[in-house]
């Protein structure tokens, strides 16, 4: 059966004066800098078109927390997902999971002409890792810009995924309403997010502070309770997946991600927010779950 052709979102960026004036406008009302609102709207753009392609697929990581599930507290760079397989399924299996996205991201110069295919989708680890890269010229400059796209497939998803709108924070500048619709996505739950965020912040190889602004934002402003002893189970599954790396707390972490502050954190967030943020009680926190994982029972 031939599949419908695909109909992008509403293509701003083909207007370069009106778009620049929504990013300049966009950027004096929510205070994030224009290139990070340009970014934000070519993301939205690839995932209109990733969504129409494979139902299978599901949205998840900080840019998914951010334009999903809590209202753009900071703006992200890449896109990632999961296509929910079992840990011990085999290389051509998998392979054959990400058949459908892997053409649709060869196709994305011709479906969407203002991308231009750096890198095609490219298994790694035994093809439980994806990795892509599309780029774009800025029209704020003579930039060339990236975004990565990574998708997962070496663990099944624990909780149900949820049916999440997808939104961006491009304003109309004359009715200060948004330009682009919104649209359904197929999305992580909030709170699989957040134990994945967790085990991040606990064991990822090459540690990085946006998992750690991630817990802060989500504690201190979405009510996450990370002593529920449901959620401490959820990040002991989550950790159990084989290929994770130990938990790790040390100081010596602290010290890495401190080094992050300026040159990772910064420059995707608004001033206030960076002023706000206290990396020391947000290691405290992953401190603490380190500490309640030793002490709950085996995860099942």
């Amino acid at each position: 059966m031939k599949q419908p052709e695909y109909k992008p979102l509403t293509l701003l960026h083909e207007d370069p004066d009106l778009f620049r004036s929504a990013l300049n406008y966009s950027s004096a009302e929510t205070l994030f800098i224009p290139r990070l609102l340009e970014k934000d709207y070519f993301c939205t753009l690839l995932l209109h078109y990733l969504s129409s392609t494979d139902e299978t697929l599901v949205f998840k990581g900080g840019t998914c927390l951010a334009k999903v599930h809590a209202g753009f507290y900071r703006l992200s760079e890449d896109l990632d997902f999961v296509i929910s397989a079992s840990g011990d399924s085999s290389r051509s299996v998998r392979s054959r999971k990400m058949a459908a996205t892997k053409k649709a991201i060869l196709r994305i110069s011709e479906k969407l002409g203002v991308f231009r295919l750096i890198q095609p989708l490219t298994g790694a680890n035994n093809s439980t890792q994806y990795i892509a890269a599309v780029g774009y010229s800025s029209l704020l400059g003579n930039t060339e810009e990236t975004i990565k796209i990574e998708i997962g497939l070496r663990e099944p998803l624990l909780m149900s995924s949820s049916h999440g709108t997808v939104a961006t924070i491009l304003l109309n500048p004359i009715t200060g309403k948004p330009m682009i619709p919104t649209f359904p996505m197929t999305c992580i739950s909030y709170n699989e997010g957040m134990a994945e965020k967790f085990r991040a912040a606990l064991s990822r190889r090459e540690p990085a502070i946006r998992d750690f602004y991630d817990i802060h934002y989500a504690i201190s402003h979405l009510n996450l309770n990370a002593r529920d002893a449901s959620f401490i189970d959820l990040i002991k599954n989550k950790l159990a997946v084989p290929g994770n790396n130990p938990v790790d707390v040390s100081k010596e972490r602290l010290s890495a991600i401190r080094r992050q502050l300026d040159t990772e954190l910064k420059p995707v967030l608004r001033t206030l927010d960076y002023a706000t943020f206290d990396l020391e009680q947000a290691f405290q926190v992953v401190i603490d779950v380190a500490i309640r994982l030793e002490q709950s029972p085996v995860a099942k």
